[in-house]
């Protein structure tokens, strides 16, 4: 089944759940990295704060899906999200309460367990979908949109874009 692909409002849902849990800032951001960057598990999974370099998001190699690097521009609403979770530390991102580093699982699990509790039907891959979608609706070319989704086919890259009422209102009276 595809990760069904998300509005703001539920983003807006998402983020005033997170905000009432413990280790709020940990997972605003977990949930803000899926929405902005459209990361993957595996990518929030081995996250390092030495990662945000000047501006950008460097994924090294071998933590990523392909097993390339691949660097994203960040914005100041992540850079604080970051800030304001690791409180001044360094090192890995994401750690679970046992003070351990999440696996890739684990951050799936943690993701669809939030949108569970805020009553948002997803997946850790909706925010991935909704970016794609979104990126398309405001008519970036869908080669930028498989790029930063880190695909080496633009087919791949197709399967995550849904249609959007914009999109089928602008095709038939274009």
């Amino acid at each position: 089944m595809r990760a069904p692909i998300i509005s703001n409002t539920d983003f807006e849902k998402l983020f005033a759940y997170t905000d009432g849990m413990e280790r709020a800032a940990m997972y605003r951001l977990m949930i803000l990295l899926t929405k902005k960057l459209g990361l993957r598990p595996m990518e929030m999974a081995g996250m390092e704060t030495g990662w945000f370099v000047g501006g950008e998001l460097r994924i090294p190699l071998g933590h990523s899906k392909r097993k390339q690097g691949r660097s994203l521009p960040v914005d100041a609403e992540i850079e604080e999200a970051l800030a304001g979770h690791m409180g001044g530390q360094t090192g890995r991102v994401f750690r679970n309460a046992a003070g351990e580093a999440f696996t890739a699982n684990g951050i799936s699990e943690a993701i669809r367990r939030i949108y569970r509790l805020a009553g948002v039907q997803g997946s850790c891959y909706s925010g991935r979908r909704a970016m794609a979608t979104r990126m398309v609706d405001n008519k970036v070319n869908i080669a930028v949109v498989s790029k930063v989704l880190g695909h080496s086919s633009i087919a791949t890259t197709q399967s995550y874009i849904g249609v959007t009422d914009t999109m089928m209102r602008e095709a038939l009276f274009f």
